[in-house]
């Protein structure tokens, strides 16, 4: 016998009571009975007691259903919002219901889960709410509105939104009615202990969910949007109704910036509910300066901000606002559910509310999905090889022989980063200042300023090929370069006589294709293809293809070379290491993704033709007497190990091979995720000053910095970039021991290079003074910091010679003495000691070796000469591409501080200073470990250390036997590799004959296989 309960909490009980009995059969006679009873009982009774019963009436077309619901104070009686909210659901053709799969979020009373299982043919409907009187109170509506048939398609819980829902089974459908206004005291911690009007407020107010839509009162929709996905069907669709009070705009935002689509199934105008408090409302438009949209009647053609809605509610007068049923779906579901799995993977998942996926393509979401994914399993970004790694090189030839029937191998292909860089390499490899080169007039302006760095005489044809055959039988030239127009390309008569002149007298022709090459499977003209494909005795050509039409990322271009013979293969290597002009690792990523992608499936029916054997050219390909000798520089000598030596531990090279930080990884994935209309602002100059700030004391303006794909390539146009200044060859005096490659680095461009110790240049003064005296801090290769006293004494030396001072300062933050170092002892933190020296500085950083992200390509010059630094930028160093420059600005922005000195990104910070902690204490440790298998260095260990590398004086070795054979400055690297498999340094290598280089920041494993060798090795030599 049912009895009206005395209290709202009675009637709770009472209904969790029935709802259970409910769901026994052998109980659920007497249960439903009971449940009658107390239904007659709440009738008529009024709004605030206990329990009361109402009725809704829904019409859909020819269809009645009138349902009556038990209400209890904390549960919402059903209103005109929620009446819009059903007419939205069943907007949907009823028959895309049939036999799917819905929940609802916030289903308070169940009577529109109710409604749908009787109106529609849906499988299932789950209802759940937060409010845990929700669910006993829905369990027993049903039961009271429909039979065991309907019911059993029905089921209800308790759920945070959509979190308690399982992810097992996806969802077709998935909808809700979510609060939209925030409540400032919040909402109670443990919702099962609250109180009815708390409980109310449950489904009335929302909290702060810190995700950019709070601002708008849109937080809790915006974290259901977020927990959708991995459980929508693929095709599955989210259906929720929203008050329109923060503007169709910002509602439409939120949706397409997750990667949804959207429209509004319908619309209406609704009275404002007297019980909710739009103050918090005013507050956010005060805070935020977004005005929300209200209504003075049900008609008012303009709106009202929140601040006077309040007043004209205050004034006695109702207000009203848009309630609308907007339907979404993932506009790419497979490529979303795979960035969002790879978020989770590397850690990061809270990382998608930075992104914007609105205007994503396939094609850019899948590549983010693959970063994310790589970065999670290989958290590594290694430099990419000098010509491109060997496996970008094998997709690119796999998609030549199959799409163009072009054969070539891998070592006939060569891989430069744009096509002006590409270029020059090519005129450094083959024409020394004053060389002729033809180039047509369809690609003059393409590389005018290439062919004026590269000091070159420039003769200007035609783009006719018939022209250009005559003219270049008149002119003396190492080089033509030109591209054949569209209306000649379906002969190459003309182009197979130009190479036949060309071939006689030993010029190389280079072509440029770019402006006809598309990577894709389709069908195309292939003139040119299938030109070189039949043309294999052709030996003094090169095609370039430049990858120019990147529609995802517009400026990540890549440069093509094929074929090219081996001479100038090795030439373009040397050119390209002088100049570091390496491609990106992210955009080698890129295309080996986009070739693989192509290449997935294939039939055979054979196996492929091995490539044609390529002549040797009659006449000898030009080579420059600047590449020649740069070529017999210590640096290039020939390798004294060989590749494929399983054995083989290479100390001679390396990088910071150290996971990427965190802020990093989290600015890669975010950068290229951005959207193309993001327009070109980075900040990286503005981050790279803050970081200047911080880490030397010295305030640079973004106008004092040069930003470049690596610290190399400046060093490069530094070089082009005096000699241009000065009007002759600059006096370069590079301290030894010193990288190998820098003094071929400064020859290239021109310079005069002094090697010797930096103890020599107080001797040098007056006229016998250097232009610029170029330093490392710490030094690269011994990883000794030059000490305060030894600063002082050059920054003096500078100033009163009035010479340039190049500190390369890459490793700068790598203090392997002191791990928990935050600055670097630079020059230009002695303006106060020695006045001047700050003008005098020019200082070298990037990401490399600081931050392990050597394949990323980012360096920086600060130098307050603006004249220089715009002489640096017009020599063009190459392109930094948008999206490292945003991924390199998180990073550096870390150091950034508010005008009251307050970080601005504590947590970013706080990750940087505890992955440079942790990552020199490693590299403390395998320094130590390969110290004790080389000689002593002879240096006080009082003197602080830092860098990749050791460069120990070899004395003790030099002259001792082994295995019958003595030990020289000559052969040691040979006769080390001999014995251990291990590949070291020599002292010419580094311009200190007594010493040798190596590096120790490889994988521990191989380090401690190479010191056990060394350790033998050292043995063996004293034991002879």
């Amino acid at each position: 016998m049912a009895s009206y309960p005395a209290s709202p909490r009675d009637a709770f009980l009472q209904l969790r009571s029935l709802s259970e009995q409910l769901s026994v059969p052998e109980r659920r006679p007497h249960a439903l009975a009971e449940l009658r009873e107390l239904a007659a009982l709440a009738r008529d009774k009024p709004e605030g007691a206990p329990l009361r019963l109402t009725s809704v009436v829904v019409v859909v077309g020819a269809s009645q259903v009138r349902l009556e619901l038990l209400l209890l104070p904390t549960i919402f009686a059903p209103e005109s919002w929620a009446y819009t909210f059903l007419e939205g659901l069943l907007k949907v053709p009823l028959d895309e219901y049939a036999g799917k799969r819905l929940v609802e979020v916030g289903a308070g009373s169940g009577w529109i889960c109710i409604a749908l299982a009787r109106l529609t043919r849906l499988a299932h409907v789950l209802g759940v709410d937060l409010n845990p009187q929700s669910a006993p109170v829905a369990w027993c509506n049903a039961w009271l509105n429909g039979d065991e048939e309907l019911v059993s398609r029905l089921s209800f819980g308790e759920s945070d939104l959509l979190r308690q829902v399982p992810e097992s089974e996806p969802w077709d459908f998935i909808v809700g009615c979510i609060p939209q206004v925030l409540r400032g005291e919040g909402l109670p911690a443990e919702v099962s202990q609250a109180d009815e009007q708390s409980l109310y407020d449950l489904s009335n107010y929302c909290a702060i969910q810190n995700v950019y839509e709070d601002h708008f009162g849109l937080g809790l929709i915006a974290r259901l949007l977020d927990e959708a996905p991995e459980r929508l069907a693929p095709d599955g669709r989210l259906l929720l109704n929203l008050a329109g009070r923060p503007g169709r705009a910002i509602i439409e935002r939120m949706f397409t910036r997750r990667g949804f689509t959207t429209r509004v199934r319908v619309a209406r105008r609704v009275m404002q509910a007297a019980d909710t408090d739009i103050r918090p409302l005013v507050a956010l438009e005060q805070r935020t300066g977004r005005e929300f949209e209200f209504f003075m009647d049900a008609h008012s053609p303009e709106p009202l901000r929140a601040a006077t809605a309040l007043g004209w509610l205050a004034a006695g007068h109702p207000i009203w606002h848009e309630v609308a049923v907007w339907e979404s779906r993932l506009a790419l579901p497979r490529e979303t559910l795979a960035l969002r799995a790879a978020l989770r993977a590397l850690g990061r998942p809270g990382l998608q509310e930075e992104m914007d996926l609105a205007s994503a393509s396939p094609e850019q979401l899948g590549f983010v999905a693959g970063l994310a994914e790589r970065l999670a399993r290989s958290p590594f970004l290694p430099y990419a090889h000098e010509s491109g790694d060997l496996g970008l090189r094998q997709l690119v030839a796999r998609y030549l022989g199959r799409f163009f029937d072009l054969r070539l191998s891998e070592e006939e292909i060569f891989i430069a980063p744009e096509r002006e860089q590409a270029v020059y390499s090519l005129l450094l490899a083959t024409c020394d200042e004053g060389d002729g080169v033809m180039v047509s007039r369809n690609l003059h302006a393409v590389y005018a300023r290439v062919l004026d760095k590269a000091g070159v005489r420039v003769t200007v044809t035609h783009n006719t090929l018939g022209e250009i055959k005559r003219l270049l039988s008149a002119f003396d030239v190492k080089v033509l370069l030109l591209s054949v127009e569209p209306e000649e390309r379906a002969s190459m008569a003309e182009l197979r006589d130009i190479l036949q002149e060309a071939e006689r007298r030993g010029i190389l022709v280079v072509l440029d294709e770019s402006l006809f090459f598309n990577i894709t499977a389709e069908v195309e003209p292939r003139t040119l293809f299938e030109f070189l494909a039949r043309e294999a005795r052709t030996s003094n050509l090169v095609v370039l293809y430049g990858l120019i039409k990147n529609a995802v990322f517009p400026d990540w271009e890549l440069t093509l070379l094929l074929p090219v013979p081996a001479t100038l293969r090795g030439d373009l290597e040397v050119a390209a290491e002088v100049t570091y002009s390496r491609i990106s690792t992210l955009l080698e990523w890129f295309y080996e993704r986009t070739f693989a992608e192509l290449l997935t499936f294939s039939i055979a029916f054979a196996a492929p033709e091995p490539p044609p054997a390529r002549p040797t050219p009659k006449v000898p390909l030009p080579r420059s007497r600047r590449i020649a000798r740069l070529a017999g520089l210590p640096a290039f000598a020939p390798k004294v190990f060989h590749e494929d030596d399983p054995e083989l531990v290479r100390l001679d090279y390396g990088e910071n091979e150290y996971p990427l930080p965190l802020p990093l990884m989290e600015g890669l994935v975010a950068a290229c995720a951005a959207p193309r209309d993001s327009g070109t602002q980075h900040g990286l100059a503005d981050s790279v000053a803050a970081f200047l700030l911080e880490t030397r004391g010295v305030r640079y303006a973004p106008e004092e910095l040069t930003l470049a794909p690596g610290v190399w390539p400046l060093v490069h146009h530094l070089g082009v970039a005096l000699r241009r200044l000065l009007g002759r060859a600059p006096r370069v005096f590079v301290a030894t021991p010193c990288y190998g490659v820098l003094p071929p680095a400064w020859v290239a461009a021109g310079a005069e290079v002094e090697l010797a110790p930096l103890s020599s240049l107080q001797a040098q003064r007056g006229r016998n003074a250097p232009d610029v005296v170029v330093v490392s801090q710490p030094s690269n290769p011994s990883g000794h910091y030059l000490s305060h006293e030894e600063l002082v004494e050059l920054a003096a030396y500078v100033v009163e010679q009035r010479c340039l001072l190049v500190s390369d300062e890459i490793f700068g933050l790598v203090n392997l003495t002191n791990p928990t170092a935050e600055t670097v002892h630079a020059p230009v933190g002695l303006e106060a000691t020695v006045p001047g020296i700050d003008e005098r500085t020019v200082l070298l950083g990037g990401l490399s070796k600081e931050f392990a992200a050597g394949g990323l390509r980012v360096g920086w010059m600060a130098v307050r000469d603006r004249a220089l630094a715009a002489a640096v930028h017009e020599s063009a160093p190459g392109v930094l591409h948008l999206a490292t420059a945003r991924a390199a600005s998180r990073l550096y922005a870390a150091y950034a501080r508010s005008p009251e000195g307050k970080l601005l990104y504590p947590e970013r910070h706080r990750a940087l200073r505890e992955f440079l902690v942790r990552m020199r204490r490693d590299l403390a440790e395998k320094r130590a470990l390969i110290a004790e298998a080389l000689p002593e260095d002879g240096r006080a260990e009082t003197v602080e250390a830092g860098g990749l590398f050791l460069a120990p004086r070899v004395t003790s070795w030099l002259g001792r036997e082994v295995g019958g054979e003595r030990l020289t400055v000559e052969n040691l690297p040979a006769v080390v590799y001999a014995h251990t498999h291990v590949v070291l340094n020599g002292g010419n290598w580094c311009g200190d004959p007594a010493r040798v280089r190596v590096v120790f920041s490889i994988p521990r494993e191989k380090l401690l296989k190479a010191r056990e060798r060394l350790m033998a090795f050292s043995k063996a030599l004293r034991q002879g």
